[in-house]
C-alpha cells in the first residue's frame, strides 16, 4: 500500500487481489490526518538483542562485540512493547518512526522486514564512521519531521530505554516520553 504525505494528510491507495480478474485492483485515493507520531528506539525497547550485547568495564556498550555479532540479528526477539508498535503500524492515522543508534546492516533490515514490521521512517547511523551520540543522531533525524506543518498538530510519543536520550529528545521537541527499563540502555 503506497503512502505519501499531502499537506496535513497521509494519502494511500487501497489495493487488493481480485480473483475474478486474476490481478490486483485498486480504489481511489484516501486521505487521513496524521493524529499521532510514535517514535520507537529498537534495542531494549521493542527488540531484545541481549544475545549479542556486551558492555565494557566502563559500562559502555562494547561496539566491537556488537559489530562482530551483527550477523545474528535474525536471532533477536520481540519485547512486549512490540505489540503496541505493530498496532501503531496498522493505524493509518499514526506515523511510525524507528530511531535507533544502530548501523542497520542487511541482517537488521531483514529482521525489520520479516519480523518486526516496516515503519514509515527509520533513523539510524549511516555507517561505523558515524560517531555522533545517540541523542544527537535521534534529534537531528527527528528535527525534519517536527519542522513540517504536517506533524506540528500531531501528538508525539517517544519510547526509549536510555534516560539521557529520552530527556534530550523530549525536551528538544516538547513531546511525551515513555521510559522503558531495560538491560540495554547504555
Amino acid at each position: 500500500m503506497p503512502f505519501d504525505l499531502v499537506g496535513y494528510f497521509l494519502r494511500w491507495r487501497k489495493v487488493w487481489y481480485d480473483p475474478s480478474i486474476g490481478d490486483f485492483a485498486e480504489e481511489g485515493d484516501y486521505y487521513l490526518m496524521i493524529k499521532r507520531i510514535a517514535i520507537y528506539d529498537m534495542d531494549g525497547t521493542i527488540v531484545c538483542s541481549l544475545h549479542r550485547y556486551s558492555i565494557t568495564n566502563t559500562g559502555k556498550i562494547n561496539l566491537q562485540h556488537w559489530r562482530d555479532n551483527q550477523h545474528k540479528a535474525m536471532e533477536d526477539s520481540l519485547l512486549p512493547l512490540a505489540a503496541q508498535y505493530k498496532r501503531d503500524l496498522y493505524n493509518p492515522e499514526c506515523y511510525v518512526i524507528i530511531a535507533t543508534a544502530r548501523v542497520l546492516n542487511k541482517p537488521d533490515i531483514r529482521f525489520i522486514q520479516e519480523v518486526l514490521g516496516e515503519p514509515d521512517h527509520i533513523i539510524s547511523r549511516k555507517g561505523n564512521e558515524d560517531t555522533r551520540s545517540g541523542k544527537e543522531l535521534k534529534i537531528s533525524g527527528l528535527a525534519k519531521f517536527f519542522n513540517l506543518i504536517n506533524f506540528r498538530q500531531a501528538d508525539a510519543v517517544f519510547y526509549e530505554d536510555n534516560v539521557e536520550y529520552l530527556k534530550a529528545v523530549c525536551d528538544r521537541f516538547q513531546i511525551t516520553g515513555v521510559y522503558i527499563p531495560s538491560q540495554q540502555g547504555h
